[in-house]
């Protein structure tokens, strides 16, 4: 049996990684939208192309890490490890959504458009979750240490 609480392991291991890949998708596929969608007072460029190439790359090893990683390794300790990983990406992102719409627009959803609201709350809501799992909400009191073979973590 997993000491990962179930809740974790379906936002970690099937939510985020498809979300994460769907970005990494649209910013290869449809880079203009993705911008509107995450920074709309940004205008795009097609010298801005290779930085949503390194978007994908950036999604596609978070979503990596949440399928294979994560499910490999149902230890708290190294799940802690990825996702504190993730969150410092995570306020890296948040910060630059900040930086575009402003912290009074950011902060005030009754003003935010359909996308404003998808992109905030896509963001914001796994977040939150890393914080949490990263905190200890909702994990077991005491679980074992991982063992690597060769290596105790």
């Amino acid at each position: 049996m997993s000491p990962i609480p179930l809740t974790y392991r379906i936002i970690f291991n099937y939510a985020e990684p498809l979300m994460a890949t769907l970005g990494a998708v649209q910013a290869v596929v449809a880079p203009r939208d993705l911008l509107r969608l995450s920074l709309p007072s940004v205008p795009y460029t097609t010298a801005m192309y290779p930085l949503f190439s390194q978007m994908c790359g950036a999604w596609l090893m978070f979503a990596f890490h949440d399928v294979v990683t994560l499910r490999i390794y149902q230890h708290v300790h190294i799940w802690k490890h990825i996702l504190g990983a993730a969150i410092l990406s995570d306020l890296g992102y948040v910060a630059s959504l900040v930086q575009s719409m402003g912290l009074a627009w950011f902060c005030s959803p009754l003003r935010w458009d359909g996308a404003n609201a998808f992109t905030v709350v896509s963001t914001l809501l796994p977040l939150l979750a890393k914080i949490f799992f990263v905190l200890g909400v909702g994990l077991p009191r005491s679980t074992p240490k991982a063992k690597v073979p060769g290596k105790e973590l």
